[in-house]
């Protein structure tokens, strides 16, 4: 039978049968099922062992002439040996496979090789900077025009730097995408980074807050989460997320000592000694504590959130712009280097900026002295202790007025010094 609109309309279940096929004279391959409820065009073909079938769809739904020129451009492939019920099942597959899908088991494998921080670094990139990605198919969140795009966004909402560690992040997933077979790595399945710029950064930041800027921005602090962190930022010199994350089990009274774990700090594990006036603000939290909330400033897991908002704020109170939080960290290691309240190894200590243990993976030290690198670790304990203690003493007696301002902050090199 030839199909055609009439004889299709013509076409009935034969009695007592639950279903029934009826070929097309014309092309091979090509024709309809009749059930009690429903008659489908479709069609089967041979390929090596197997059989095929394809539904085209239904008769009420599908014209003939569609159907036929369908079923045609099947037949023509079959013809070609190609597979079109397994390409289907392909395309069907590779549809399945989100970008998100494909990055459980990516950042499974990087927590096993990467330091803690690290990882959490590289989980907020690709979690929460590509988010935007994760219900794509995978090839599709691989166009490069759409990953310039999502970096183009990073850079605007959180910085040139962000956007240039979430761009060298998407790389390794997607070069580890196509060592697994998920992109096959050539035409448009290929690594989308590659070749493309950086977000211009204009050189590393050098801004240092004066004493009067210091002052001016405790004055502004309110009895509130946000100013607690201001003010240990400024006494402890610690980074912002350690403070904004700061739990209560990393503080410890007896003896006086914050203690960040490797997964919280930049620069590995380490024990922050207290100086009186950060004792003093936590002291008064934890009076305040419920024994229940985890983290001091938060009761999200991801610590202290709302920094821009906050910050607009104290900005607008305090008329001091142009800061950042970690400027403040900067401030307090060059007036305690200018002021000789330690010796710069031990401000180094104080702020947990220690490089001697920086090794390649092959053994190679990069940085410091040559005693240094193979000889001292140590953390200096006592030392950064006193240190932070002056350092809380000249905070506290510069806000509140004993000691003045000074006028002049960094002092310049002359030249042949």
């Amino acid at each position: 039978m030839k199909f055609t609109k009439d004889t299709v309309a013509k076409l009935t279940l034969p009695a007592g049968k639950s279903e029934h096929v009826v070929w097309d004279d014309d092309i091979p391959g090509f024709g309809i099922r009749l059930r009690p409820n429903s008659r489908s065009y479709f069609f089967r073909y041979r390929h090596g062992a197997r059989q095929p079938r394809i539904v085209i769809g239904k008769t009420t739904a599908v014209t003939v002439q569609q159907a036929r020129a369908t079923a045609a451009q099947h037949y023509a492939r079959t013809k070609l040996g190609e597979d079109p019920a397994g390409d289907r099942a392909e395309a069907r597959t590779r549809a399945n496979e989100t970008f998100e899908l494909a990055l459980k088991p990516y950042l499974t494998h990087k927590q096993a090789t990467l330091r803690p921080r690290s990882f959490v670094n590289l989980n907020r990139h690709l979690m929460k900077h590509a988010a935007p990605l994760h219900r794509l198919e995978l090839a599709k969140a691989a166009e490069r025009r759409r990953v310039a795009e999502l970096l183009t966004k990073i850079a605007g909402s959180s910085g040139p730097g962000e956007a240039n560690s979430v761009k060298g992040s998407l790389s390794g997933f997607y070069v580890w995408a196509i060592g697994q077979g998920l992109l096959d790595g050539s035409g448009v399945d290929l690594d989308p980074t590659i070749g493309m710029p950086n977000a211009p950064i204009r050189g590393a930041r050098s801004h240092v807050p004066s004493d009067d800027d210091i002052v001016k921005i405790w004055r502004a602090l309110c009895d509130d989460n946000y100013s607690d962190i201001v003010r240990l930022l400024m006494l402890s010199l610690c980074r912002r997320t350690e403070i904004g994350g700061l739990r209560w089990d990393e503080v410890n009274f007896e003896t006086n000592t914050i203690n960040l774990p490797d997964e919280r700090t930049k620069t590995g594990a380490r024990a922050v000694p207290m100086s009186a006036p950060v004792r003093d603000i936590l002291w008064r939290r934890h009076q305040q504590w419920d024994g229940v909330q985890p983290l001091v400033f938060s009761a999200t897991a991801g610590g202290f959130t709302g920094w821009a908002s906050a910050k607009a704020k104290l900005d607008q109170a305090s008329g001091v712009s142009g800061w950042t939080h970690h400027d403040l960290r900067r401030y307090g290691s060059t007036v305690m280097n200018n002021t000789g309240i330690a010796l710069p190894h031990i401000v180094d200590a104080a702020i947990g900026h220690r490089v001697i243990k920086h090794v390649t993976e092959h053994g190679q030290i990069l940085s410091g002295r040559t005693a240094e690198r193979h000889y001292n670790y140590a953390t200096y304990p006592q030392q950064v202790r006193a240190a932070l203690e002056l350092w809380g003493s000249r905070v506290m007696n510069l806000v509140s007025g004993e000691r003045k301002p000074a006028k002049v902050l960094a002092l310049r090199k002359r030249k042949g010094a």
